[in-house]
């Protein structure tokens, strides 16, 4: 492992199964490499009805979404991970607001992980705010202190911070991955980020 350390800066939403299979490729190469990963929230669809929505009802004809699930699966093949697609898309911006108190708690690593594993390898409804809540109790988290930050005003404004932040640099989809003063999107093979990773520590963009 190199004994630097990069800033890698990630813009993520978890019900993105590239930004899941992002989330995995992340841990691949923190195997290999000193990175220091941060993880922005970004909302793809603050449309959705907060009761989540059927995947039909997307604007995407049919034969795309066939195409979309089987490139998801060999994505999903070549990082190691199984998936569970199921036809609901939840809204996600509870678990967003959550993911953020978890940060504020020092936990956001275990909630993060716990929210991309729970809907894509369980299949679960990441939109229901029971579910949410549990999971933060699984982290000891007081439930009284977590209402009171999602009725509060911040973590909505964490959100149109990052929507800004990844707008700065003339982006609008996810993951995108800001590595030194380089920019991947996408869900790319391991090859891709190995020669970014590369040529920013050539360039010592380091910390």
């Amino acid at each position: 492992m190199s004994q630097k350390k990069l800033k890698m800066l990630v813009f993520s939403d978890y019900i993105c199964p590239f930004c899941y299979i992002g989330f995995y490729r992340v841990e691949q190469l923190k195997k290999n490499y000193n990175l220091d990963v941060e993880w922005r929230p970004f909302e793809i669809h603050p449309e959705t009805p907060k009761e989540g929505t059927e995947l039909v009802n997307l604007p995407f004809p049919k034969e795309y979404l066939e195409m979309m699930k089987a490139n998801i699966k060999k994505l999903a093949d070549d990082v190691g991970v199984s998936f569970k697609l199921t036809d609901k898309l939840p809204n996600s911006r509870m678990a967003l607001y959550l993911s953020e108190f978890a940060r504020k708690m020092g936990k956001f690593d275990e909630f993060h992980k716990l929210v991309f594993d729970s809907y894509w390898k369980d299949g679960t409804d990441i939109g229901d705010q029971t579910l949410l809540l549990s999971l933060a109790d699984s982290l000891g988290f007081k439930r009284k202190e977590i209402l009171e930050y999602i009725d509060s005003e911040e973590p909505f404004n964490e959100l149109k911070k990052s929507l800004k932040e990844l707008r700065k640099y003339g982006i609008n989809g996810v993951p995108t991955f800001i590595i030194g003063d380089r920019i991947v999107v996408g869900a790319q093979p391991y090859e891709v980020f190995e020669k970014v990773i590369t040529k920013a520590l050539e360039k010592d963009l380091v910390l």
